[in-house]
């Protein structure tokens, strides 16, 4: 095997970024979106960037036209994903000092140990958590979980023990809200070790979108995500079952879709709430860009790329208090906040909402300028100077 050249120093190796993910595009999500407008960034700023991203295929056409690397690892398990990683990422982080881990961290990890090399690390939720409710382990919100221990779940233990091994290789950890700094402390990470930088959206791929006078009929209201047992969909069909003058669309897919879909029907909303399935980029703007509000009630969230991108589009948001979520919508200025859970409370959101035109159209104009501080160049500029900062 060639032996990478030691350029410890040189100018040559502070211009060589290395960007770690689980998914990265034509996989929809959070971190690919972000890996992807990353890589685009740091190009455009004279940097060389390599990413090394889980995938379906070893290769994609779509890596062809990218200004940067794309290494692409296939795998059906964990085992077989570190097996295969491992060589790759250890003769990459050898050919680079400046490493960001947004995923596959327990493969970056031990290719660090091998290569000597730290690296910056972004958290974007608690994986043990999320673990434990998508299995059905506990039943405690993402608060009590993190007060609780967990000794008779093997899956739980070995989860948290990698979380700790994974922490421990990060010279710096990014978290994109204050609230999930305040979680990563609690795991035992330094203060001073955590940067809280905000995720950030394209504003200007919004511009043309604008807040609007809604039109006769009932008001058109939108759940966007995944659907998961923490989300709080169930919450918004309860008020909906409740309410008339309005019309829901659920946006998205996941393992509570079957439920869901069975207790609209239950609850005879036949016509009144809609399931579009996931939507694409393209399709998922045009049906938001006829909505007049957004509704988010989940029990946990970082910081909400769903509450960014509704904001910038002009709608109206009505958000649970829960998480990051109060440090994208201030309630009765940008947004309208509930408690997670509450029924009637969102019931009563909703009505406001849909019986005053003037407070729904002031709060989606309000939250379409306030958006403008969640710029991803900003986020950008904050994650390079993080990555170089040591």
């Amino acid at each position: 095997m060639q032996t990478p050249p030691r350029f410890d120093g040189c100018s040559i190796m502070n211009k060589k970024i290395l960007l770690i993910t689980n998914i990265f595009p034509p996989v929809i999500g959070g971190p690919a979106t972000f890996i992807d407008r990353l890589g685009y960034a740091l190009v455009h700023r004279g940097y060389q960037v390599t990413v090394i991203c889980s995938s379906a295929a070893s290769w994609h056409e779509s890596d062809s036209a990218r200004p940067f690397r794309v290494r692409r690892i296939v795998s059906r398990a964990q085992v077989e994903l570190i097996a295969k990683a491992l060589p790759i990422m250890i003769w990459e982080m050898l050919w680079h000092k400046k490493i960001l881990v947004n995923g596959n961290e327990l493969a970056a990890w031990l290719a660090s140990r091998l290569a000597s090399r730290k690296y910056v690390l972004k958290i974007v939720g608690d994986t043990v958590w999320e673990t434990a409710r998508n299995n059905g382990s506990t039943a405690l919100d993402i608060e009590e979980f993190q007060h609780s221990v967990v000794t008779d779940n093997p899956g739980i233990q070995r989860t948290n023990r990698w979380r700790r091994h994974y922490l421990s290789g990060a010279r710096t950890v990014i978290t994109p809200s204050n609230f999930l700094r305040r979680i990563v402390e609690g795991w035992g990470v330094p203060a001073e070790k955590i940067q809280v930088i905000h995720n950030g959206i394209l504003t200007e791929d919004y511009r043309t979108f604008q807040p609007r006078s809604r039109a006769p009929g009932n008001m058109q209201v939108a759940f966007v995500g995944r659907l998961t047992n923490w989300k709080g969909v169930e919450t918004l069909l309860l008020a909906a079952s409740r309410l008339t003058g309005i019309e829901v669309y659920v946006m998205g897919e996941g393992p509570e879709y079957p439920l869901l879909v069975a207790l609209a029907d239950q609850l005879g909303l036949s016509g009144k709430v809609n399931f579009t399935g996931r939507l694409d980029q393209a399709g998922l703007k045009e049906t938001l860009s006829k909505m007049d509000v957004l509704v988010l009630g989940s029990s946990y969230e970082g910081l909400s790329h769903t509450l960014l991108e509704a904001g910038a589009m002009g709608l109206a948001c009505i958000s649970s208090n829960q998480g990051g979520n109060p440090e994208v919508i201030t309630h009765e200025e940008t947004g309208l906040l509930y408690p997670y859970g509450d029924v009637q409370a969102l019931c009563n959101a909703l009505i406001a909402l849909r019986d005053d035109e003037k407070l729904r159209y002031s709060l989606a104009c309000n939250a379409k300028e306030a958006i403008s501080r969640f710029d991803f160049n900003n986020t950008v500029e904050q994650t390079v100077q993080c990555i170089l900062g040591n």
